[in-house]
């Protein structure tokens, strides 16, 4: 059984940025034959952001991107680059590698599990200086999110938590939801266990 000291996704240990989701997703879209509104009432999301997400001129959540994937029926780990990881991986703390969907995000992301075949769960540090408080999620699966530092608000159809460090919720994540950060927060970090995978 070998090993790994640091997950290395592009072979330089810089950050891993992804390109031209925006356009991955009209490709599908397309192959589909949905038209930007089919897919639009779906999904929950507004024409014109779907529109804005595939010409690039707006960044997903990976959160957006688990709800597209499910709506377009392909599994959300098709738009991130496959690659065979050693069957332990040991992640450290002073060598952590972000992931980010474009140069410019606010959104970044450390994925803290090893990208196995065919894992059962995902798990991400998520951190952000802000976030598109108008977006809405929903994802075939649970979800589990532990605050590890500033105060968010988790919101399910009228009902919301607010959530400070060491709170946390599990919760299924069919059901429209989303995700807001605390006006007086400057930066939030989120720990989050997610099935099925995201990432394979």
């Amino acid at each position: 059984m070998s090993s790994e000291d640091d997950l290395d996704l592009d072979g330089t240990g810089a950050d891993w940025v992804l390109s031209n989701i925006g356009g991955r997703i009209r490709d599908f879209r397309r192959h589909r034959r949905l038209t930007l509104a089919q897919l639009a009432e779906q999904s929950g999301y507004s024409e014109g952001y779907i529109s804005a997400v595939e010409t690039s001129a707006t960044v997903p959540s990976i959160s957006a991107l688990s709800t597209l994937s499910a709506v377009l029926r392909v599994d959300v780990s098709e738009l991130f680059p496959r690659e065979v990881e050693a069957e332990v991986t040991v992640h450290r703390a002073s060598g952590p590698n972000h992931l980010r969907l474009s140069e410019s995000a606010t959104e970044w992301y450390s994925l803290l599990s090893s990208r196995l075949n065919n894992p059962s769960y995902t798990a991400l540090r998520h951190e952000f200086t802000s976030i598109d408080s108008s977006a809405t999620y929903r994802y075939l699966g649970e979800r589990f999110c532990l605050v590890l530092d500033g105060e968010v608000t988790l919101s399910f159809e009228g009902t919301s938590f607010t959530m400070g460090p060491g709170d946390s919720l599990h919760y299924a994540s069919q059901p429209q939801h989303s995700l807001s950060m605390h006006p007086d927060a400057e930066r939030v970090e989120l720990l989050w266990l997610v099935t099925p995978a995201l990432v394979r």
